[in-house]
């Protein structure tokens, strides 16, 4: 059984916070707060203080899906999955039994971009050193024993079935593998035919390659400086040396999964903006995501928000028809040279999906060119709002933090923020929108009812 307070988080959830990554990394308190330093080795650190009794230090490392080899897809699922089994120093017992003992927690995240380590434990002289070994262990000294590693393979098959039993998941997968050429559409979870594959050699090797100093952001929330650096000099030892690279290149097309499900679900996308680019374009982004509409801010609400542009869409082209079990979103991927920007449907067999798409494609085309003066200040309202309630999450403050830092290389004040958010023009909105237009169009859906690129264009 595994233990509830060593975990895998689901990676679809940290990508769902994604589209707000720009507010939330940029800490609860300005600037001149959090210190940021690079050791000898090339890790990066960054630390803020906090009111909170609880220490939390994320390590992030570049070393996600997009970095695997084509030979061994599946391979950062398999080690991100190995948290909290042995390491050159402790026994899987050893780790889980020290940090449970003390009340801590240890989560494990993956995006395509990076794995990210988070303890969350209380700030005391003795528990967090003796806490925090063990997660340094855990990320720079593996021992992927080969037991283990068999033994593992009840967890891959419980992340992959999921993943199988979530349909959004399966869809944000799937128009990844048709949008990019390239590591970008490597699926965040391993493939069925790769299970059981990887050996302790592929693991160290990979670990190897990818968990090098150039590679690395530790951050530190609830501790000064100097305590963080002294904590990660004396027990994160990595190689200083310059990791592997990789570029994706967007390229377009069409994928179609059959299901039984009495539901349809379509994503369709065009090239977006990447995490390390133009702020402005950055920002943009979201504020056109916050325009279409990104889904229902009010908890356990089914019905589509007339506010946005996406389900007004929906609701003029269904004609007063029931819009129970219709679903419309826009999302946000951002990754480091490139993003995904586009739009989920989820809707009944018995709806005409190519309608409903070609409706969604019309208003997707026509936001991009034609924002209002009131609609672009509602979507820096909503936006700053939404950056402000993320910097409660804490957790969720440190790993952003950490990939902010890591691809961006930059840090920003929450005021500094919001004020790029206010000064972002209707002329950067057009602009980034008729590029956005552009594009080569990603179509992936699955379910009995689906159209085609050749149906909405």
């Amino acid at each position: 059984m595994l233990s509830k307070n060593l975990k895998t988080i689901r990676s679809i959830n940290v990508q769902l916070k994604r589209y707000l990554s720009a507010g939330q990394t940029q800490a609860k308190s300005s600037s001149s707060s959090i210190q940021v330093s690079t050791l000898p080795s090339g890790i990066v650190l960054a630390s803020a203080e906090s009111e909170s009794p609880l220490a939390r230090v994320a390590v992030v490392v570049r070393a996600g899906a997009r970095y695997e080899p084509q030979s061994k897809l599946g391979i950062s699922h398999v080690v991100r999955s190995s948290a909290g089994l042995g390491t050159e120093q402790f026994s899987s017992f050893g780790i889980t039994r020290q940090i449970e003992y003390h009340g801590g927690r240890l989560t494990v995240a993956g995006t395509r971009d990076s794995i990210a380590y988070l303890l969350e434990v209380h700030n005391d002289d003795e528990i967090l050193p003796k806490n925090f070994a063990m997660v340094a262990d855990t990320v720079a000294r593996p021992a992927f024993k080969h037991w283990e590693v068999a033994d593992n393979t009840e967890r891959l098959m419980v992340d992959r079935s999921l993943m199988e039993d979530t349909p959004f998941i399966q869809l944000t997968e799937l128009i990844h593998q048709v949008a990019y050429k390239g590591g970008l559409r490597n699926s965040l979870y391993v493939p069925k035919f790769m299970v059981g594959k990887h050996s302790t050699e592929d693991l160290k090797k990979f670990h190897r390659e990818t968990f090098v100093g150039s590679n690395t952001v530790v951050v530190g929330l609830g501790m000064d400086h100097q305590q963080l650096t002294e904590l990660v000099g004396q027990n994160l030892i990595l190689p200083a040396s310059s990791g592997t690279k990789e570029s994706s290149d967007f390229i377009g097309g069409e994928i179609h999964q059959d299901s039984c499900s009495p539901l349809t679900y379509v994503a369709i996308a065009c090239e977006g903006v990447s995490i390390n680019k133009s702020p402005k374009d950055y920002i943009a982004a979201a504020l056109l995501q916050k325009i279409l509409g990104s889904g229902s801010q009010i908890k356990n609400s089914n019905d589509l928000n007339e506010a946005q542009r996406l389900s007004q869409a929906i609701k003029a082209q269904l004609s007063g028809k029931s819009t129970e079990n219709i679903s419309v979103a826009s999302f946000n991927y951002n990754y480091e040279n490139t993003g995904l920007f586009g739009v989920n449907l989820v809707a009944p067999n018995t709806c005409d999906m190519s309608v409903l798409v070609k409706s969604l494609v019309k208003e997707f085309r026509a936001t991009m060119t034609s924002v209002s003066d009131a609609e672009l200040n509602d979507a820096k309202n909503n936006l700053k709002t939404s950056a402000m309630i993320a910097l409660d999450d804490e957790a969720a403050l440190a790993y952003e933090m950490g990939t902010q830092l890591l691809m961006g290389g930059q840090k920003f004040s929450i005021d500094d923020y919001l004020k790029q958010v206010d000064s972002i023009t209707m002329a950067d909105v057009k602009s980034l929108g008729s590029r956005m237009l552009k594009s080569k169009i990603a179509l992936a859906t699955i379910g009995q009812n689906a159209p085609y690129l050749s149906d909405i264009q």
